[in-house]
């Protein structure tokens, strides 16, 4: 497809979810300086191995103040922050739940940042090359399909894994010119969680020149093998899957250890009706759905750490495998960096009563580059949020 027709396209799809997330908030543009919800697509020549070269449009929502909107628009722009999501959770339900005072994209808005989120190959509303053919989820996973979409195992029809650290970088990048260029920044913040933090520190290393400060929740423990495949792409299949079961009760509720950790019973019900919004085919492949990611030739982020320049906080609630998520931590050699423990939060923080603690020291941490009014520093926040 010839460059022009790409942009064209782009345009259109812009257009339309533009008036999508206007129509969606349109209730808000009546009233005075409302937090604004708006999806786009980004244009980008895939590096993806399924997909390279083609053109493809990768999902970004924006929340913000008009009034911010109409200041950036007069030339004064505000300060933006890009989410990126982790392994199984598209940002838009990582980040912006659209369930009382769950969004942290809302937030932040609230506090005057331009806030955007970024949607990866495979996941939401991006582009999802074999994903959508059941035959292509890993074999040792087929089992979860079987009698619904498959009658038997059969072999992926797509032998490869799916992405790399190397195309989600890309991916990034893409995005981030897109924003400074449109929106008239020199730098953005970065906030990434879990694989998201990878993701975001990979693009750090390599572009320092574009970020301002960083927030990693619940960074990644280092890979096993840091190195990319000798064969690329590396041989096996290119989807994985996540049932609702393993998600509340082997990934998150194993790990809530305090009476009132979960302040809202009806989180769950929330956020897996969000995901299976967003999902696609999955969400029918079983009873209830099934959520689907990538496979991942993941490498790079022990070397990566070590060459970030921005200013890092991280945040890590103490029941989430607290002593092998402290890698980045122990790796990164930026002394304008703090480390903030949270009582009673397990991996999924966001969805949990500690979220408020998570939430304000976010906005700390990018307004002025301190927790609790210092720049360095090891902190523990307790139950009620007390920060010492």
């Amino acid at each position: 497809m010839p460059l022009h027709a790409i942009r064209a396209l782009t345009r259109r799809l812009t257009l339309i979810c533009l008036t999508i997330g206007l129509a969606i908030s349109g209730h808000t543009l009546q009233a005075a300086d409302q937090v604004l919800s708006i999806d786009s697509f980004v244009p980008h020549i895939s590096t993806v191995p399924a997909n390279r070269d083609q053109p493809v449009g990768l999902h970004l929502r924006e929340r913000v103040l008009e009034s911010v909107k109409h200041a950036g628009v007069a030339g004064k722009p505000a300060p933006v922050v890009l989410f990126v999501h982790g392994g199984f959770s598209p940002a838009i339900v990582a980040y912006d739940l659209d369930y009382k005072n769950f969004s942290w994209m809302e937030y932040l808005a609230k506090a005057g940042f331009d806030v955007f989120a970024m949607t990866h190959t495979a996941y939401g509303y991006s582009p999802k090359p074999y994903m959508d053919d059941p035959c292509n989820v890993d074999p040792k996973q087929q089992a979860i399909l079987i009698p619904h979409v498959l009658k038997a195992p059969c072999a992926p029809r797509y032998p490869f894994k799916l992405v790399s650290s190397q195309s989600e970088w890309d991916e990034v990048a893409a995005v981030v010119k897109h924003i400074t260029t449109t929106r008239g920044v020199a730098k953005v913040s970065l906030i990434g969680w879990s694989t998201g933090t990878p993701r975001i520190g990979g693009f750090a290393a390599q572009h320092p020149e574009l970020v301002d400060k960083i927030v990693y929740l619940a960074p990644a423990p280092f890979f096993e093998n840091d190195n990319p495949p000798a064969a690329y792409p590396e041989a096996g299949a290119p989807v994985l899957l996540q049932t609702r079961e393993r998600l509340e009760k082997d990934r998150w509720l194993a790990d809530v250890k305090c009476d009132d950790q979960i302040d809202d019973p009806a989180i769950g019900d929330v956020m897996w009706r969000e995901l299976m919004k967003v999902e696609g085919a999955g969400a029918n492949w079983i009873p209830g759905g099934v959520m689907r990611a990538p496979n991942r030739m993941n490498y790079g982020w022990r070397k990566t750490v070590p060459q970030i320049k921005a200013p890092v906080l991280i945040l890590l609630g103490e029941f989430d495998n607290f002593e092998r998520r402290h890698d980045a931590w122990r790796a990164l050699t930026v002394k304008h960096k703090a480390f903030l423990k949270i009582a009673c939060g397990s991996h999924y923080l966001q969805y949990e009563r500690q979220r408020t603690v998570v939430h304000a020291a976010s906005k700390e941490w990018l307004l002025h580059g301190t927790v609790n009014g210092k720049s360095e520093g090891y902190y523990a926040a307790d139950r009620s949020g007390t920060i010492r």
